[in-house]
Parts: structure tokens; sequence; C-alpha cells
């Protein structure tokens, strides 16, 4: 941000009254604001261009693993030496996993396996389930891979697996994209437009004829166009304030009404500003699962996604892990006997 020591009113022999204290206070918390809702912007720009090659092929490697284990569950479940009991919790296991991996993650290799274990077909259980939702359920973008559902699920699902994936992902790069736009768009406040058009009715060149003020004027167009463009309202009260001749040495001697004014206007701004603060935190938080309130700065939000990163990492290497252990069937057993379905007598075994 610009220099804004214009707009603070400095200490002399006479304490600063209420308004003057409450102008120095409204102006800080403006430049504060700025530095934090550019420093997130930056923040979720950046996660935006990481996802699709270092956290998005995690995900695809963890969910490939998961449907992995489904099948292994499948052929557990044909195997002669797992009883009934055994075969009832398998069922139960592959049911619910392959449900959330189809409806997910778009692994429809698994809607044949659902169907074996399943008295209701996948695809008449995902049409009731859209039916009914009146408002999409949004998880955090790094744990979705979401299909646009405005194509065609016949034609999508007919592609191969990789077009899929490429297809997922170039989708989540233009919502990420199309997010960015729409914060940049409404970055600008009301109490900026408001400013910015007093000070273009007084400082438009073109109806100008002499020359020399015409320049002039055509100069303060320019950087009343990129305070606005920047949302800046601090330079844009610097250029109302040049308009009214208070400069700097007589800035403590706004009167009453001046000050009133000028504080109305910080006051709007703080307010706009932190709503525009916590909307872009609710984004980052879709994206990283930071809670919202915690996303405040560009270290804090790029280190959780950084953790996100690691501990993908670490769940791929521990299902990899699980998958082996459980390819020895007395291994699996040994993870079934204990396991509970929920809302089902415990077993007397």
């Amino acid at each position: 941000m610009t220099d804004t020591a214009i707009l603070h009113i400095p200490e002399s022999e006479k304490p600063l009254n209420k308004k003057q204290k409450e102008f120095n206070l409204l102006s800080e918390t403006i430049e504060a604001l700025d530095r934090q809702i550019a420093e997130l912007q930056e923040a979720y720009e950046e996660m935006a261009r990481r996802m699709p090659t270092e956290l998005d092929p995690l995900i695809r490697e963890y969910q490939g693993y998961r449907a992995d284990i489904v099948n292994l569950w499948d052929r557990a479940y044909e195997a002669e030496h797992f009883r009934k009991a055994y075969q009832t919790k398998l069922a139960y296991l592959i049911t619910e996993n392959a449900y959330d991996l189809i409806k997910n993650h778009d692994l429809t290799d698994l809607k044949p396996v659902f169907n074996k274990y399943s008295s209701v077909n996948i695809d008449v259980l995902l049409e009731e389930e859209q039916a009914a939702e009146t408002t999409r359920i949004k998880d955090p973008t790094f744990l979705l891979e979401i299909v646009n559902e405005t194509e065609p699920e016949k034609a999508f699902h007919e592609l191969s697996a990789s077009e899929q994936h490429r297809i997922k992902a170039e989708r989540r790069e233009q919502r990420m994209d199309e997010r960015i736009r729409e914060t940049q768009q409404a970055k600008t406040t009301k109490s900026v437009r408001s400013v910015y058009m007093e000070l273009v009715k007084t400082f438009h060149p073109d109806r100008e004829a002499d020359e020399a003020e015409k320049l002039r004027k055509t100069e303060t167009m320019q950087r009343i166009i990129r305070a606005y463009q920047d949302n800046n309202l601090l330079d844009l009260l610097k250029l109302q304030m040049e308009l009214q001749q208070i400069d700097s040495a007589s800035l403590e001697n706004l009167n009453k009404n001046q000050l009133s004014y000028y504080n109305k206007i910080l006051r709007q701004q703080i307010e706009e500003l932190g709503s525009q603060k916590e909307t872009l935190q609710k984004r980052i938080s879709d994206v990283c699962g930071l809670p919202y309130q915690h996303a405040n700065s560009l270290v804090t939000v790029i280190a959780q996604f950084n953790a996100n990163i690691n501990e993908m990492k670490v769940e791929i290497k521990n299902i990899k892990n699980l998958f082996r252990h459980w390819l020895v069937p007395s291994q699996l057993k040994a993870y079934l006997k204990p396991f509970q379905i929920p809302n089902q007598p415990e077993d007397t075994e």
C-alpha cells in the first residue's frame, strides 16, 4: 500500500480529541485490512496454481488404493475360509466404501461390485439422492473430484480414466479461476466508489479548455483511477483533501463536521473490507480445510496447504501398508472380528 502518512493526525502540544483519535485508528485499521486481504488473495491464488500438480495426483492415488481394498474385500467374500459373520461385515464395508468412491470420486468401475452386495442398483440410489437434494453439499475441494452435473453422465464415463482425470482437473482449475475473478470483481467497495465518483466529477479533463489545466487533471485522473482499481480509499481521500487544499500541516485543524464525514467514510470502508476478508477466508477454508477464522496470513494458509499435502503422503503410505497387510486372510480376519456394523447388535462369537 502507498504511504498514508497524510491520513494520520500528528500529536501536538494539544491532545487529540475523540474524533481525531478515531480518525487515526480507522486509517490504521484500513491499512491493516488492505495488507491482509492482499496476502490472503495471494495465498488463494498460490493454492489454485499448486493444486492440479501437487495435491490432486495424491488424492487420486489414495482413492485408487481405497478401490483396490474394496476389490480385495470382494475377493475375500468369495473365499471359503470367510464364514457368514465375516461376509456380512465385508458386504457392509464394500457397499459403504464403494458408494463413496463412486459418488464422490467417480470410480465407476466399482459399480458392478457395489451392485453385487446391494439390493438397490447404484444408479437408482444416485438418481434418488440427486432428486432429494435441495442444496448441493460442498466438501473441501482438496477432498473432492467433482464432475460437472450439466454434462451427461454416460458420455463422461465412456471416456478413459486418464481423460476423465484431465477433464476434472481442467474444471477444477476453471472453478478456482472463476472464484479468483469474482473476488477481484467484488474488490471495489461502496465507500471507494462513492469517493471515486465525487473525484471524477471534479477532475475529469474532457471539458477543460485550458491545456495546462487539462494536463494536470489528466495526471490526477490517472492517480484516481489507480486508487480506484486498487480499492484504495485512503489514496482517494488524499486526493479529495488535495482538492479541498487540506495538507498534512492542516490535517489536525479539520473541523468536527469534516472529521465526522471522513470517519463515516472510513468506518464504512472497514465494514466492507471486513466482509470482503471473511468471504476470501471462507473460500480459502473450502480449499485447504483451515477454519476460516484462522486464515489470517499467507504463511498460515500455505503452511496448512503444505500440511495437507504431507498428510496425504502419509495416508497413502498407511493405506498401501494396510492393503498388503490384508492380503493375508488371517490379518483381514483379525480386523473383521472386532469390527461392529453400526446400529446392529454386537457379535456374540
